[in-house]
Order: structure tokens, then C-alpha cells, then sequence
């Protein structure tokens, strides 16, 4: 009796505890201000003293009301009270990454203004409520469990952006993970977007069908979306186009990216940071010197994704890579693990090409790329996740039904076989003459190139209609 007497005192209600889902390890229920300040409680379950710490020594100064040290448990509980200034913080740093007010609204990470309990000998999971004043939300990429976004198997500084204050919010529908594959009942799942303010009246809705229809062309090439809950903050820039994008996972997946406040609607489209971004939305943090891995899945697979959803042509396709993979050419002779700059985006793209000719061939072309990166997503390896190279290999294997992809990774990661670029093209029967690409469809591997960039046969590709073709 004891023991359920201090769930129902941790989770809130009598309710909560009726809930079929397993108990948190700590609550922290958060008051929001209309001046953005944030008043936390934090209730933990432990039988031994916890500690309460901050991100780093950037958010330390906007902490009010806090005693640092050790605070040990009362009847099983830990508690711990503390106000944040958000705002202040926000405005010091200024920064779309690490935190920025714009008008009444901030975006920043969960780790800038939650700080992180220390004792456990495992991560704990946290259940986060947030009350907000009339006109004031509060968003997250985290899962809702009841009314609180919970944070599991994912420390808090590591948690992705939230979305807090005055901002404009929508939740859009979209397809959930795997949900269109043939046979699959159709589910969906929640893309809250946040607009900061400060775009023109005229800008928003012409972002939002943006983001709209690039959610389209991204599950055309997934067979769902890349994930069930995500948070995609967007940060007005004086300057035009679409400038830097960062994906940030932890829990749940968000990504931030700053737009033009005025931004015209044909360059949105033009643009492939979105896309980018959204590809490593349902990739995992794969660890162990493999930013190469990640930045150049997300290069080489954007402009297919575009060129499906009908907005490049399959000559486009191939006169970027001709033009930019000699970026990352050289790399291959050191070892991908050396791999810096431009060379983590292009030999991480030549590597995909290779892995993409290389799945197609030893499956006789039943299967691509988008089938390894897919399956690894139905496999449970998303964007919340962190795993290993090896295991992420193992996982598109299985789901090609080949050993293409870690064949690959011990040639050229653990090996350092070179590649010639030269000789690559002469056997897909690609070659650039002038500004114009001619394809040779009786070069050696002309077949499994036919099927690259726009699918193979039977397989057609969706178009998505853009604004003026409406």
C-alpha cells in the first residue's frame, strides 16, 4: 500500500496509475510564464541520493531557485524545484541550434532548460507536463503517454528541440512508419510544425504546403513516414531561401530549420534541405566515425526522393552526382573513416551509389537502397535511435535479403579499397558531354542503373504535384 501510495503521488492521480503503461522513473511537471519563465518540479522514485544537473555551463546562469549537490529521497521520492528564465537564455544565445527567441516563442533544445537527474544506474525515463497560458503552447517531438511527452531510453541532453511560447503550431497527419507498404493497414501519425514568429502573413501558409508536400515525396520513398511523432521547428531568417537545417533526435525526432521570411514558394521546392533533413528523421545516430555514413545517405538519397515526387529529372539526378561525388573520390584511398568536410557528404554519397548498384544486382533487382534504409526502419532503427555501422548494416541486409552493405563497409570503411570514378560511370553508361548528360543503356551495368534514381520496373513513381501544378 505504501509503494501504490507514492505512484499516485508521483504520477498525479489515481488515474494515471490505472493506466496499462509502466510507471516513470521521475515527473516533471513544468509551469510556463507568460514572460517565459519556467517553474519545474521534479519527483523521482530512488532509494539513494540524485543530483540535478544542467547542459553544460551555458543554461547556469538562468537558473533560479536551485540548490545544487546531492537530494536524498524522502519515502522513495526525490524531489527537486528550480525556475528557469527561458527567455534570457534564449535571447543570450540566439542561436536556431542551441536556442532562439523570436517574438513571444522559443525553440530550444529539452537539455537547455531540463536539467538531467543523475544517480541512476540506467536512463531513466521521465514523464514531462507542461501547463501553458491561454495563447502559449508547449511541443515536442517525444511520444504523449496520457497528458505528459515522455522521455525513455534517451538521456535529457541528448532530447531533441521543443517549441515554447507564443508560436504558430499544426499538427499535419502523416503516413505512419511503414503504413504503405502493400498489405499494411493504414495508420497515421502526427508532424507538429512550429513556425517562430516572424514570417510574412502572406509566407506561412505557402511553408506549410511546403512542408506538406515534401511529407508527401518523403513517404512515397519510405512507405510511411520516417516517423510516427516528429517536431519540425522552423526559424525566420532576414536573409532568402532556406538556410542551415539540423536534425536532433533523443527520445523523439525534431529538427530545426531556418526559412527566409519572405521566402518565394519555387525556391522552397528548389531547395534540399528539408528533404535531407527528413531522411536522417528515420535513420539512427550511427556511432563509431560514420558521420559519412549518415551525411551521405541523406545527400545521395534527397535528389532521388525529389526526382520521384517529380520535381528533378533523372538527367539532373545524374549531372549533380558526375559534377560533385569527386568531392569525396579521394577519401577511399585513406579509409572512410578519415573522411572530413565536403568528403563525409560525397564519399558517404559515392559509397550509397555503390551500396544502391551493388543490393540491385545481388538481388537480381527485386530490391534497392530505399528497401535497406526502409527495412532498418521497420526493424525498429529510426531516428530516436543510436546504434552501431555493423549493426545497422546487418539490418539492411536482412531486409534485401543480401550481404551488399556490409561487403561494402568491409571494402572500403574497414579496408580502404580505392574507387574510380571514371571507370564507375563508363560501367552504368553515364557520361557528361558539355552541360548535357547522354546515358548509355548498353553499357555493362546500364540495367541496374535504369532503376536508381526513378525505381525499377513496376514500381512507378508517384508524382507530387507542386503548387502551380495544382
Amino acid at each position: 500500500m505504501v509503494f501504490r501510495s507514492l505512484l499516485v503521488l508521483l504520477l498525479g492521480t489515481a488515474t494515471a496509475w490505472a493506466q496499462p503503461t509502466p510507471a516513470p522513473d521521475c515527473t516533471a511537471d513544468v509551469a510556463v510564464h507568460d514572460d517565459l519563465s519556467l517553474d519545474v518540479v521534479y519527483r523521482c522514485r530512488a532509494s539513494q541520493p540524485l543530483s540535478f544537473e544542467s547542459m553544460g555551463e551555458r543554461p547556469t546562469p538562468y537558473l533560479r531557485d536551485f540548490t545544487a549537490g546531492r537530494v536524498d529521497p524522502v519515502n522513495g521520492i526525490v524531489e527537486q524545484r528550480y525556475r528557469f528564465d527561458l527567455s534570457g537564455f534564449a535571447r543570450a544565445l540566439n542561436s536556431p541550434s542551441e536556442g532562439i527567441q523570436k517574438g513571444k516563442g522559443v525553440l530550444a533544445p529539452l537539455g537547455a532548460w531540463l536539467l538531467e537527474p543523475r544517480g541512476y544506474q540506467k536512463v531513466p525515463t521521465i514523464d514531462i507536463r507542461v501547463a501553458t497560458p491561454k495563447g502559449m503552447i508547449f511541443s515536442s517531438g517525444l511520444p504523449k503517454v496520457g497528458d505528459a511527452w515522455r522521455l525513455a531510453n534517451a538521456t535529457v541532453r541528448f532530447a531533441g528541440y521543443t517549441a515554447i511560447g507564443k508560436v504558430e503550431l499544426h499538427e499535419l497527419p502523416v503516413p505512419a512508419v511503414g503504413s504503405l507498404r502493400p498489405g499494411q493497414a493504414k495508420k497515421e501519425g502526427v508532424l507538429r510544425l512550429a513556425l517562430l514568429d516572424g514570417f510574412g502573413e502572406a509566407t506561412r501558409p505557402l511553408i506549410v504546403d511546403w512542408v506538406k508536400r515534401t511529407v508527401e515525396a518523403e513517404a512515397n520513398y519510405w512507405h510511411g513516414f520516417t516517423a510516427d511523432e516528429m517536431l519540425v521547428g522552423l526559424v525566420p531568417q532576414p536573409r532568402p531561401g532556406v538556410g542551415f537545417g539540423r536534425t536532433q533526435p533523443g527520445g523523439g525526432v525534431t529538427i530545426m530549420i531556418e526559412v527566409g521570411e519572405h521566402i518565394d514558394q519555387r525556391r522552397m521546392f528548389n531547395d534540399w534541405v528539408l528533404v535531407h533533413e527528413l531522411i536522417h528523421s528515420g535513420m539512427p545516430f550511427i556511432r563509431g566515425r560514420a558521420t559519412w555514413f549518415m551525411e551521405g545517405s541523406a545527400t545521395y538519397v534527397e535528389p532521388i526522393i525529389r526526382a520521384r515526387a517529380g520535381w528533378k529529372t533523372e538527367e539532373e539526378v545524374w549531372r549533380e552526382w558526375i559534377q560533385s561525388m569527386p568531392q569525396g573520390e579521394g577519401v577511399f584511398a585513406r579509409g572512410l573513416s578519415q573522411a572530413g568536410g565536403r568528403e563525409n557528404y560525397w564519399g558517404g554519397a559515392i559509397f550509397m551509389l555503390l551500396a544502391d548498384l551493388a543490393i540491385r544486382r545481388d538481388s537480381n533487382g527485386a530490391k534497392g537502397l530505399e528497401d535497406c534504409f526502409a527495412g532498418a526502419l521497420w526493424r525498429g532503427q529510426g531516428g530516436a535511435d543510436r546504434v552501431g555501422m555493423d549493426a545497422y548494416a546487418k539490418a539492411c541486409d536482412e531486409a534485401t535479403g543480401t550481404t551488399s552493405v556490409s561487403a561494402l563497409l568491409d571494402r572500403h570503411f574497414y579496408n580502404a579499397e580505392a574507387v574510380r570514378l571514371d571507370a564507375l560511370w563508363k560501367e552504368l553508361g553515364v557520361a557528361l558531354v558539355g552541360d548535357r548528360i547522354v546515358l548509355d543503356d548498353g553499357a555493362p551495368q546500364a540495367r541496374w542503373r535504369k532503376m536508381i534514381v526513378l525505381g525499377p520496373p513496376g514500381r512507378n513513381p508517384r508524382h507530387v504535384k507542386l503548387p502551380w501544378e495544382s
